[in-house]
């Protein structure tokens, strides 16, 4: 049987029709799935709508056999009534859902109609045929755009604009208004993440703007708000501001434990948990991922556990509890070889590497450094490989190898400085070198300079400097 964990008010909306799409699909399964006091909640709501339409019948007089039979007559008329007004809402409850159904069934081949068109002609099909202009179908190029963000970006912009234009072209009358500003708000929120990933962070904060502005016009779902600020985090972090996103995440977590969601609540504690760790706050890390590995259901996101349990390791390592990271990597190590993809191989290595690294394997470490590094630089990974070169640098500058460091930066960098790697970058890059040069490298040095690297990748407005790095 279902755990009961619907409040009244969301009951309310579901039984008027004013839930979004996707939160009255939960309510809907839920009410299916056989909880009896849900159930007799809605029964409740929707009675109590009933009563309200259909007044009981009143006695002016004081009652007589006469009266008191007519009374009888009128109560018994009235309770009938009232109960074919309650049969006559359910039926019409049923249709809405039905409706949303059929909807749901046919919303995955229209889009794919609709995406065979070429671009020019969209827009056109979207003013002359009603059909593709449904929630459902919004709903499904809103999702095949983020699904498709990490592999091909400039597609997921494409399918959020799709998306956007489609919600611009909703009934509002029949949706109701709310719930369509909602969706538009999702577009733009959902093309804000594609330009976020395709690294075109002024277009993505546009279209945040755009997806906050219309969010307080629309029906005040806590997770359609859950929804915005996720992504807002994520520009966040992509921008370098990680302790704002960090603390973003805290209205992120609060909706979900609102709803009860712990998935989507542990979902927010790791993604807080991995901006922490950017940010250089490992031991705080340490806590948001422990929290959230607890809360999500592994077995509906084995990737995001594994994830999860990486960054705790690497966590625990930089806080200088290698021991602990080392047992626990060794508990989820086979884990990595269900995931068969060139970044969760390439992260094992570098995490192996780290750990042997603090604990004072430093052949293997040096070893395995080389390697990652080099796979970075076959796959034009410039960024990434400047942090193994880091690590590697406070490897030599531990063992007293100034002539190491110098040959390293010697090497290396210039590779790295002749590719895709922004002017503030660059200089950060360059001051190693320099350092390395004059032999006056230093661990602070090594840490200032990854600090930076880490917040500026994508973000070429931030600044190199002392300090910078926050």
């Amino acid at each position: 049987m279902a755990e009961c964990r619907l409040d009244r008010d969301i009951l309310e909306a579901f039984s008027l029709g004013a839930l979004a799409p996707d939160e009255a699909l939960r309510v809907e399964a839920h009410l299916r799935s056989g909880c009896p006091a849900c159930q007799r909640r809605i029964h409740d709501i929707l009675r109590s709508v009933v009563e309200l339409k259909v007044p009981p019948a009143e006695s002016a007089t004081p009652a007589t056999p006469a009266t008191s039979a007519t009374s009888a007559t009128s109560a018994t008329s009235a309770d009938s009534a009232r109960d074919a007004a309650l049969e006559q809402t359910l039926a019409g409850l049923d249709q809405r859902l039905l409706l949303q159904s059929l909807e749901r069934t046919v919303a995955p081949s229209l889009a794919g109609e609709l995406l065979a068109q070429p671009p020019g002609e969209r827009e056109g099909l979207l003013r002359t045929q009603s059909r593709f202009c449904s929630l459902a179908v919004c709903e499904v190029l809103i999702e095949q755009s983020f699904t498709v963000g990490f592999e091909e970006p400039e597609r997921a912009v494409e399918l959020a604009e799709l998306a956007l234009l489609l919600a611009d072209h909703l009934d509002g009358e029949y949706y109701g208004r709310p719930v369509v500003q909602d969706l538009r708000a999702r577009s733009w929120a959902h093309l804000g993440n594609a330009r976020r990933i395709g690294s075109d962070l002024p277009g993505a904060e546009q279209a945040m703007r755009c997806a906050e502005a219309l969010l307080d016009q629309g029906s005040a779902d806590p997770l359609e708000e859950a929804r915005v600020l996720d992504f807002r985090v994520s520009l966040l972090s992509d921008q370098g501001w990680f302790e704002e996103a960090a603390g973003l995440l805290n209205s992120v977590i609060a909706i979900y434990e609102d709803v009860r969601d712990n998935h989507r609540k542990g979902r927010a504690l790791i993604s807080q948990g991995l901006i922490l760790s950017y940010a250089g706050r490992p031991e705080e890390a340490v806590v948001c991922l422990s929290s959230g590995l607890m809360a999500i259901d592994w077995a509906v996101e084995p990737r995001l556990a594994l994830m999860a349990r990486h960054n705790l390791a690497w966590s625990l390592n930089d806080c200088g509890r290698s021991d602990e990271a080392q047992r626990l990597l060794e508990r989820f190590r086979e884990e990595y070889h269900g995931f068969h993809d060139f970044w969760t191989e390439l992260r094992l290595s570098w995490l192996e590497s780290r750990i042997a690294l603090r604990l004072g394997r430093e052949e293997e470490a040096e070893k395995g450094l080389r390697e990652v590094r080099a796979r970075f630089l076959e796959k034009d990974l410039f960024y990434d490989a400047a942090m193994v070169v880091l690590d590697l640098a406070a490897l030599y500058l531990s063992q007293g190898k100034s002539a190491d460091v110098r040959r390293l930066a010697e090497e290396m960098l210039p590779t790295i400085l002749t590719q895709k790697v922004h002017r503030q970058a660059a200089a950060a890059l360059l001051a190693f070198r320099q350092a390395a040069k004059m032999s006056i490298t230093t661990p602070r040095l090594l840490r200032e300079i990854g600090s930076y690297l880490q917040r500026a990748r994508k973000n070429p407005a931030l600044r190199f400097g002392p300090g910078a790095s926050g």
